[in-house]
This record gives structure tokens, sequence and C-alpha cells, in this order.
């Protein structure tokens, strides 16, 4: 029998909570449902990869995964004498170039991880030199194999995890990019499309330069910044038209990468800017808030500058009529709070309406309800949203809950890439959506960011409060406490390839064959959690 959740789906309504009875089965049918997968069966699809996947009810994941695909190489020249010239293997991490490093540097780096992981590392060795030059074909052979020593190297977390890899990322980026100057200006956008200038090194991390920018915004504690909010890479949405600067008359962004802190800002968007802009249509930096729940805003109005920054983002959210429909009573005070410039007063009125704090993506096409189905997408609010029309033109919108999402997965058939989650449907079923996209990577990273927002709410009550919450999950309890600060060396969220023994979705198997390096790894040192097994009545 189909649950009252799962109803509610097809028409557009946002879920019920559901009876205690029911939530407390979810565990259980998360182990023995059965699994409805229509379009993407391997047997009918011979090219049919999956390139990861990601389950976030494991204990032993961990968090921040990130793709790396090593497609080609490309023939430069020695910088000492501007004559000899040299192969170097182009490296892209999240679907965007990164740099391209000769064979001897990543030879280097991998004696040093066999000298510091002799003991811990099972997997191909990396490829050995050779005494003469060279041809083609055996520098792409070179190329695959650097391909599987990687891919076998960030299977081993112990490995994965170490600040090694991201220094050595972030490194190779650096290298490659050649710069002239040591120090530049570096133009990021806020919410409302203001422009904010900083100093900082070509080499400055994503962190860093977060760091440098909450000082500049006013923020006291840097690493609050640093959790709540993102820095992305974004151009218009207009793909036509040409935009060569950024005023708030404009701004309306479409996000296409949510930076890392492997790489260097400045660096990645003056490298996508000269490889990737098309017809004038550059990209640009800027700032989105990353919380997903009202709730987490609430507690965070106390905060002066938080309010100024979110308000900035919900203002121009309002003006590019992302938060339509607004009920006429409701945008009469919207307006009014504006003209008294009522900050926390115009906040807490965007927390009334259902089509507030979320990320609007590139339109895209999707199996539900049939396959080829157009719709558009967005993630907020702890979940996805698909806006679809039937074949009367009528409107509908299918709401999936982050917390009944088991697992998802970025897969491939020939060059198109799909992003696929795993959805309990029913009681004892689930059903794999499929979306296919150019944004299969950012989605990944904007659910696991979701995640972690559940897991740092959870990880930060008290066993009270969490009794408490569950006692009155039916009723209108909501957690005001004020949170703790996060600790940026400890991360909040577990992820991570969902390779086990049992192999449940035959991703091993897939994990063989295919022919390029796009694996993962993380930021830093993970945490054994409960992940999403510690949801209450409200979460689910």
């Amino acid at each position: 029998m189909v649950s009252s959740s799962a109803m509610a789906r097809n028409y557009g309504e946002k879920p019920s909570t559901s009876s205690m009875e029911e939530d407390l089965e979810i565990e259980q049918s998360m182990r023995n449902a059965s699994i409805i997968d229509h379009q993407y069966e391997p047997e009918h699809h011979k090219d049919y990869r999956v390139l990861n996947a990601f389950d976030p009810a494991d204990k032993s994941t961990y968090s921040d995964m990130i793709h790396i695909d090593v497609p080609d190489t490309k023939t430069l020249v020695e910088r000492s004498d501007g004559v000899t010239k040299y192969t170097a293997y182009n490296i892209h991490i999240n679907g965007w170039y990164h740099g391209s490093v000769r064979f001897s540097n990543l030879y280097e780096f991998a004696e040093h991880i066999k000298q510091k992981f002799s003991q811990k590392y099972k997997g191909p060795e990396f490829p050995a030199k050779k005494l003469f030059k060279l041809d083609q074909k055996a520098v792409d052979d070179r190329r695959q194999k650097i391909a599987k020593y990687f891919q076998a190297l960030v299977q081993h977390p112990e490995i994965a995890r170490h600040y090694l890899i991201e220094k050595k990322l972030l490194g190779f980026q650096i290298d490659s990019f050649r710069a002239t100057s040591q120090y530049v200006s570096l133009d990021i956008y806020l919410g409302n499309g203001e422009k904010t200038t900083i100093k900082c090194l070509v080499s400055d991390s994503t962190l860093e330069i977060m760091r440098i920018l909450a000082e500049k915004l006013g923020f006291n504690n840097k690493d609050e910044f640093i959790y709540h909010f993102g820095l992305f890479m974004a151009k218009g949405r207009n793909p036509s038209a040409a935009c060569y600067s950024v005023t708030p008359d404009n701004f309306n962004p479409l996000l296409t990468r949510f930076l890392r802190n492997f790489e260097a800002p400045f660096v990645s968007l003056s490298t996508a800017n000269q490889k990737y802009n098309e017809n004038g249509h550059y990209n640009f930096l800027c700032i989105r808030k990353l919380i997903w729940d009202t709730r987490i805003e609430e507690s965070a109005l106390n905060d002066g500058t938080f309010v100024e920054l979110m308000y900035k983002q919900a203002v121009q959210d309002y003006k590019n009529g992302h938060l339509d429909p607004v009920k006429e009573d409701l945008e009469c005070k919207l307006k009014s709070c504006m003209q008294r410039n009522d900050k926390i007063m115009f906040l807490r009125t965007c927390h009334l309406l259902p089509t507030y704090s979320y990320e609007i993506l590139s339109p895209c096409t999707c199996d539900y309800p049939k396959p080829g189905t157009p719709c558009e997408i967005k993630f907020g609010r702890r979940q996805i949203v698909l806006t679809t029309k039937d074949e009367l033109g009528t409107t509908k919108q299918s709401l999936f809950r982050a917390t009944r999402i088991r697992v998802w997965r970025i897969t491939q058939i020939v060059d198109k890439v799909s992003f696929q989650f795993e959805y309990l449907m029913a009681k004892d079923t689930f059903e794999w959506i499929t979306l296919e996209t150019d944004q299969s990577i950012l989605m990944s990273l904007l659910l696991q960011s979701i995640g972690s927002e559940i897991l740092y709410e959870h990880n930060n009550m008290s066993i009270e409060q969490q009794v408490m919450k569950e006692k009155q999950s039916k009723g209108s309890y909501v957690e005001k406490t004020d949170k703790l600060p996060r600790d940026p060396k400890k991360p909040i969220i577990v992820l991570k390839n969902a390779v086990e023994e049992t192999d449940p979705l035959g991703v091993m198997e897939h994990y063989h064959n295919y022919n390029r390096m796009l694996t993962t790894i993380s930021d830093g040192i993970p945490q054994r959690n409960q992940a999403f097994t510690d949801i209450t009545n409200d979460d689910l």
C-alpha cells in the first residue's frame, strides 16, 4: 500500500508528517525494499557505467567527495629555456579543467605516498619511468595506468583523507597556471549582486579566501560563516546574452560550481573564463547561503552580520521572482518590511513561504513520471523539487525529501552523464529517479550539504532535547538553543562511494570496467556517525 507521503508526491503537495509506527519502519524499509529502476537496467545499455555512488546511511563513509578525471594529455614547453617540450597529463576535477601535470611531478607524488603509506596501500603500482621517449600509444597507456593508480589510491580512506592529497592537488593547479603576479584582487559578489573586492594571493585556497572575506564582512565567528555560506562559481541565467559585468540590476546567478579547498578560487575562475566562456558569457564568484531549514536560519537572526548577508540574498531572490507564488497578504508584508528596512521581519516573513530558500538549477530532463519528461529543478528546504507538465499542460510539482533518499549516484551512458537518487516511494519500495543534466556533480555536493546540516543539527542536541523533540514531533516544538560553533577540522557528514563487499548496486562491477579516472577523495578526517539513521519524526 502506498503511504500518504508517496501519494502526496504526485499532486505537488508537501508530504504530511507520517505516523510514528510508519517512521519506525523506515529503517527496516531501507534494508528490505525492492528497487524500481526502469530506465537504466545495465543489460539494456552496454555502455552504462556507475561513475560514483553515495550512501548517506553508511557509518564508515567520509565527506566532501570530489570527482577526478584524466581524459587526455597536452604538450607544453619548459619555462626554463622556452624550447624543450614535454607531455603533461590534464586533470579535471568536478567536471572542470584543474591543471596539466608533468609525469615527473606525478611520479614524485607517488613516491611520497609509497614512503608514507607503504603498509596501507594495496593496489596497482604507479607506472615506472622510461629511459626512452614514448610514442603516442605509450603515452596513452601510461595515462590509463596513472588513472588506475589514483583510482585505487583513493579507495583507501586513511590515505584519501590525508591533507597531502588536498595540498598536492592545490599545488598542481598553481604550478600549471603559471601566474605572472603573486598578489591579486578578487571580486566576489554578495547575494544582491553587490561586489566585494579582496586582496589575496594567487595560491590562496577556498578556505583561506572564505576567511579573508569573513573578516572583511565583519564576521566575528569565521567558522560559522564558513559553515553557513559557500563560495560558488556562477554565470547569468540567459545563455544567449553576453554578461561582461555584474550589477545588482542584472544579478540572477545560475550556479555552475561549488568551490572546495583543493583549489585556488582565483585560478579556478581565471581558467574557467579562459576555457569555458561562450559569447562573452563569463563566470563570476558569488557567496550563497547553505542553510536548508528555516529553523537553523531563525537561530542566526540575533547576529546582525548574518542578518545583513541573508537579507541581501532574500531580497534579490524575491526581486528575481524565485519566491513566486506569494500570497497577497504576505507580499504586502514583504514590501512593507523592505520600505521600513526591517530585515529581520522580512526574513521571518520569508520563512512562511514554502518557496523560500531554494537554489534553482538549470532545466533538465527526468524519468518521472515517465522517461523524457522536461522539468525544472531546485534544491532547498531539505528536499528536491521537480516541476513538470502533464499531457494537458498542467503544472505539477513533485517533492523528494532528503531523509527518504537512501543513495544517490552519478552515471554515464556514452557521453551522457546523469544524476540518480534512490527514493523511498512507498513502504518497502524504492524507486530510482534519473535526472539528465550537466549539473550532476553540483547536485551531489548540494545534497551532501543538506545532509550535513541535518547531522549537525542532531549532533548538537542533547539527549533530553532529542527525547523532547521525539515526543512533540506532532506539535509545534522548534529547537531554538544556541548552536555550538563548528570545528572546521571535524567534518559533519559522512558519505562515500557505495562500494561494499555485498555490492548491492553492482557498483564494483562497473568500477572495474569504466575507462576514465573518476573517483572521490575527502577534504578532512571523518567521524563515525549515525548519519541519516538518527532522523526523528519531524525530519521524516
